[in-house]
């Protein structure tokens, strides 16, 4: 079963209405045809995608640019059927545009282009574009605000749309691409997460993290008055000697999630966003939930952010003016993580959680489900491993 909450201006939330916002979960229906095992889901600006078990591939919301791959807009989730036949095992949405990693590491990208974001060149192609196959080998990918991202088998990052900022890491004189680049002196990248104008990556054999882009808010962990953009990848030791099992960017902060559970949080910190209200630009924050709970899972959406802990519990905390926490509070800032009050029949049990834009998703499924899928391959986030 599947639930969502939060902002709903474009019928993001697959609930098939169109309104501010949705300030408790609220159940999902999903058509027939999918076998309603959720893969993966991914939120744009206002626009979601819905990937299933099979690599089907679902949309809803916003599709001014044809963000949603499909021809018109639909406030439930309805099959992408332009890409029927083709197996996704990975989907990412930026803003205004999306993109899906199939089964044999292609790339196909759809919606806005006006900023070279889908790596297609604007003389050739337009402004919106449909569906269409890249000859690029992607084993993970990350999508901003107007900049895309990805990672090969042999763990370089290539890069291209907007970069006036310096969110390309292709250096000060290349401040846009519609093609994508390689980007230079960084190591073997295992992570990358595209924020608004910044973006970070993640080392796994070195233990470091490579940043670049706009740090006006620390969001880059360096001087802010030093250095407001920087143009090129630069390599910082955050002193954690272990695996990462994920990465997120939000709009102007970035979260890590470590092997052992600890979650890492640095950036802009005024709605909240670092699980604190404390004033820690350029700082390294480490979120701690109440009682001492252990971290399953975490999401990251623009200024807000959810984690599910060991003990079936929901925690929420950022950016909250379209009841994006979902925790019943009425100021637009949660400054610490907060209990979200699901209501959960004694059999049922979250077993994934999704955010992006202002709205989040929770897959509840049924404890002997749960028993019998667990050792079955959970959705990818934008990581690679060193065997691929």
């Amino acid at each position: 079963m599947l639930f969502s909450w939060g902002a709903n201006s474009h019928g993001q939330l697959g609930l098939g209405v169109v309104n501010e916002q949705v300030e408790t979960a609220s159940k999902v229906i999903i058509e027939s045809t999918t076998t309603n095992i959720i893969k993966q889901i991914c939120c744009g600006g206002g626009h979601t995608l819905l990937l299933d078990s099979e690599g089907k591939l679902f949309s809803c919301g916003w599709n001014h640019k044809l963000q949603s791959g499909t021809e018109t807009e639909t406030h439930d989730f309805q099959r992408v059927w332009k890409l029927s036949g083709i197996t996704f095992v990975n989907i990412a949405c930026g803003w205004d545009f999306s993109c899906g990693v199939t089964d044999d590491k292609f790339l196909f990208v759809w919606g806005s282009n006006s900023n070279g974001e889908l790596g297609l060149p604007k003389e050739q192609f337009p402004d919106v574009v449909k569906p269409i196959r890249l000859q690029i080998n992607a084993c993970a990918v990350s999508m901003g605000l107007k900049h895309s991202a990805v990672i090969n088998s042999k763990g370089e990052v290539w890069i291209t749309g907007y970069g006036r900022h310096g969110q390309l890491g292709l250096g000060s004189e290349i401040l846009s691409t519609d093609r994508f680049q390689i980007v230079p002196k960084v190591g073997k990248i295992s992570h990358v997460a595209c924020g608004q104008n910044h973006t970070t990556a993640w080392c796994s054999e070195e233990k470091a993290l490579y940043v670049w882009g706009d740090n006006r808010h620390g969001q880059l962990l360096l001087d802010t008055v030093k250095y407001k953009k920087v143009f090129t990848p630069q390599k910082i030791d955050i002193d954690v000697k272990q695996n990462v099992k994920k990465l997120f960017s939000g709009w102007t902060n970035s979260l890590l999630w470590l092997e052992n559970g600890e979650l890492v949080a640095w950036g802009r910190n005024n709605y909240g966003q670092l699980g604190t209200n404390e004033s820690l630009v350029g700082k390294i924050f480490h979120v701690k939930l109440p009682g001492n709970r252990h971290v399953q899972d975490v999401a990251v959406g623009s200024e807000h952010s959810i984690c599910l802990a060991t003990d079936n519990t929901l925690w929420s905390w950022g950016w909250n003016e379209h009841a994006n926490t979902g925790t019943n509070i009425e100021e637009k800032s949660v400054y610490q993580p907060t209990l979200v009050p699901l209501k959960l029949d004694s059999n049922l049990i979250i077993s994934q959680i999704y955010a992006g834009g202002a709205q989040n998703f929770v897959v509840m499924s049924e404890k002997e489900e749960m028993h019998k899928n667990k050792c079955k391959n959970m959705p990818s986030d934008n990581t690679i491993t060193n065997e691929e």
